[in-house]
């Protein structure tokens, strides 16, 4: 059977061929850039794995949806800390003319390789608990000047 949308094509990982996936899934409120490197959603924190499909089929767009993960990521240095080689900035750095987090993945990827799948700063942020996750989403939201539970501050990201 052919599919309904002929054009359709799988993109596994967060960076696959043409598509960036952590951009993409900013941009459509799904999560924030996190300090280190990956998407933090609203539901799952930082314990998320992309994949992507392209299509022709007609969608409605979304945009992205702050909830207070990038000032949270202003002020917390867990996973700077925790990083092996030291591949997670601080502060935000200018990259391609955008101001935003930066992982030196000339430093990340050999320790990644020598750990074998290193993720030690996606285990160890705040926002990856289930148990610290409600606090820390109302703590943002409070921040953001939102109420907990609004739709804005308690959508599925």
């Amino acid at each position: 059977m052919r599919p309904a949308f002929a054009n359709a094509q799988a993109f596994p990982g967060p960076s696959s061929d043409a598509l960036l996936l952590i951009p993409a899934a900013v941009a459509s409120g799904l999560g924030e850039l996190g300090k280190h490197g990956s998407l933090i959603s609203r539901q799952f924190g930082a314990g998320v794995r992309l994949a992507g499909v392209t299509t022709d089929m007609p969608l409605v767009a979304t945009s992205a949806e702050p909830f207070g993960a990038d000032e949270f990521c202003t002020n917390c240095q867990v996973c700077t800390r925790a990083c092996p080689p030291g591949a997670i900035s601080e502060q935000k750095q200018m990259v391609r003319g955008v101001e935003r987090w930066y992982v030196d993945f000339e430093q990340c990827i050999p320790a990644f390789t020598e750990l074998a799948g290193c993720a030690i700063c996606i285990a160890d942020c705040p926002s990856t608990r289930p148990d610290a996750r409600p606090k820390l989403l109302a703590t943002m939201a409070r921040r953001l000047g939102q109420a907990p539970g609004s739709a804005s501050s308690s959508q599925a990201g």
